[in-house]
């Protein structure tokens, strides 16, 4: 019973995995892991500058930098 309820809880946790995003304007979003891990990094750098557009309406074009391992 253990290990079932250990491997859901690891299952759902995989599923619903997010990363931090902080925005121009300092807000700190969670953008879906299943998303980025569809995506090449120059589509996932022009999808995280439209969000940043979105968070922060008049910031104008920002760059983006992202930080893998």
């Amino acid at each position: 019973m253990k290990k079932t309820i250990l491997l859901g809880a690891l299952l759902i946790a995989g599923i619903v995995s997010a990363f931090p995003f902080r925005t121009s304007c300092g807000k700190v979003l969670q953008i879906s892991q299943t998303i980025a891990n569809n995506m090449t990094l120059d589509q996932l750098g022009d999808y995280l500058g439209d969000v940043n557009g979105q968070a922060c309406p008049g910031s104008g074009p920002v760059a983006v930098h992202i930080y893998y391992h």
